[in-house]
């Protein structure tokens, strides 16, 4: 029987190999100091049209939590910046992820195809309402937007061209976003979360501009008082306790400082969010003088689930052709 050689270096003891008498070389790169950059291998993706996927990229780090990241869809350069589409994903902000919507049973092929048509495309993953409480999800979505901005020549992105595309509770994100630019109480925290001690104290919050250009908003819960499934969650309160809570969350408080143009879209079977949001918010943004665009498809409800997969299909495929058609319409308009 053989046996397990070891070497006593110091105090430490170092396995040298089963069945031998020499182990093979070790070799690392060391810096000087400690190093937390995350540098594991991320192969690009091809997408149908010349679109390049890169998955995974961390927009944000803050110490306590995950890494956030966002997935990034980029069409084939032509050395001129494009319109860039920032999409939120939904699921009542506690479950969903960047690359799911609805009943697309290939989310990240659609936004493929959205930047095929010469956007840069970002799905965005944000804190959870389980991670943390409001207003960390509209932060988190601020924060990939000025991350975005700052590495504007990087992906090539035009940041005069920013717009912002959300689902359900993304529906919500996405119109807080066209709606509060600026707004100091949802200015994104920090990222110390790759720093050393010392570092993390100096750090100051991501700089540059948060504001976009347009929204689109499927579905969205744009009046929290609504009492719906997962706000009191989201808010740390009971919605009928806390209304101070629920006005600073809700998109409808900041109407009549939006003026980018607005596609609000609804289904109207919707019992999980009633289409009474879509019509509140609209007639808000009007009443301001905002641009804004409506459309509501019946006999479907929420994420354009109807009564059959046919009426599902036609929904879902309606709803997409609008959002393309009207973030290309505002893609060609000078900033």
């Amino acid at each position: 029987m053989r046996l397990r050689q070891w070497a006593i270096i110091g105090s430490c003891s170092l396995a040298l190999g089963v069945g031998s008498a020499r182990a093979a070389p070790v070799t690392a790169h060391v810096g000087p100091e400690t190093v937390r950059a995350d540098v594991y291998p991320r192969p690009a993706v091809r997408f149908p049209g010349g679109v390049t996927g890169q998955p995974d990229v961390e927009y944000a780090n803050l110490t306590g939590f995950r890494a956030l990241t966002l997935d990034l869809y980029r069409p084939q350069p032509d050395g001129k910046p494009k319109p860039l589409v920032v999409w939120i994903h939904g699921g009542g902000w506690n479950r969903g992820d960047a690359r799911t919507s609805g009943a697309f049973t290939d989310w990240p092929a659609v936004l493929a195809d959205l930047a095929a048509r010469g956007f840069v495309v970002a799905s965005v993953n944000y804190r959870l309402s389980g991670e943390a409480p409001f207003p960390a999800q509209i932060q988190d979505v601020k924060a990939a937007i000025r991350f975005l901005r700052a590495n504007a020549v990087r992906y090539q992105i035009d940041p005069g061209r920013v717009y912002a595309w959300g689902g359900s509770a993304g529906g919500h994100l996405a119109a807080l976003a066209a709606t509060t630019c600026g707004v100091e109480a949802f200015a994104p925290a920090a990222s110390t979360g790759r720093l050393s001690g010392a570092q993390a104290r100096l750090a100051k919050p991501p700089g540059g501009s948060d504001c976009v250009q347009g929204a689109v908003i499927w579905y969205g819960a744009l009046d929290l008082s609504y009492n719906g499934l997962n706000v009191g969650q989201l808010l740390g309160c009971a919605p009928t306790a806390c209304g101070v809570k629920v006005a600073e969350a809700s998109p409808l408080t900041y109407a009549a400082r939006a003026d980018a143009p607005f596609l609000l879209m609804h289904g109207l079977d919707d019992t999980e969010v009633s289409p009474k949001q879509t019509e509140a918010m609209a007639a808000a943004l009007r009443a301001h003088h905002a641009p804004v665009e409506t459309v509501f498809i019946p006999g479907v409800g929420h994420g354009w689930i109807g009564p059959d997969a046919a009426s599902t299909r036609g929904a879902s495929l309606q709803a997409l052709r609008r959002t393309f058609d009207a973030l290309e319409t505002w893609a060609r308009r000078k900033p």
